[in-house]
């Protein structure tokens, strides 16, 4: 019983879960989601050429032509989930109210979040929905420190992250901070 719960819940996906799972090599789960919100469905997805491919933040020449012809070998698998019921469409990324048209409070950011989420963020509980709700406030998520790095969040045990923020004059910010930055965009 409970398997069938299971299939039906992922019947229910966003379309960046199920192109990620699809396992093209090169789209993991930050390049999936960037794919299903530039084109929204898989249908836009399986008729992109490689040009409308390199569209996409971070998909260059030689990774658009791989990813578009891997999803032609994969039309037939995407026919049967299709068939299955599965999603295929990417949700709308809504903003507040009062927030129409806005970048968001964390617009033209790059944000790394390390440790543990408590509190306010505690139902963001895995890196993934960190990365959604960062993505939603306006700015791009990465795992670890580089040069284009803005912002560190610093959770519970958070690690050698804050040492290499504090070296890079990065600014840090414990979860209860970054909670109110970002509060219209939590979800209640």
């Amino acid at each position: 019983m409970k398997l069938l719960e299971q299939i039906e819940a992922a019947k229910g996906r966003p379309l960046a879960r199920v192109f990620c799972a699809l396992g093209a090599v090169g789209t993991g789960r930050g390049m999936s989601r960037r794919i299903a919100r530039h084109f929204g469905t898989m249908e836009a997805i399986r008729a992109a050429d490689a040009a409308a491919m390199t569209e996409v933040e971070l998909v260059g020449d030689t990774k658009a032509a791989g990813i578009v012809a891997q999803v032609a070998e994969l039309g037939p698998v995407i026919d049967k989930l299709a068939a299955a019921g599965v999603n295929l469409v990417e949700p709308h990324v809504e903003r507040p109210a009062g927030e129409e048209g806005a970048e968001g409070p964390l617009a033209g950011q790059c944000v790394v979040v390390t440790g543990k989420m408590t509190g306010a963020l505690a139902a963001y509980d895995t890196r993934d929905k960190v990365r959604e709700l960062i993505e939603r406030a306006g700015a791009k998520s990465a795992s670890g420190i580089s040069g284009r790095t803005t912002l560190l969040v610093a959770g519970a045990k958070a690690g050698s992250k804050v040492a290499k923020a504090e070296e890079a004059g990065i600014e840090i910010v414990g979860e209860e901070a970054f909670a109110e930055r970002i509060a219209a965009f939590l979800t209640r």
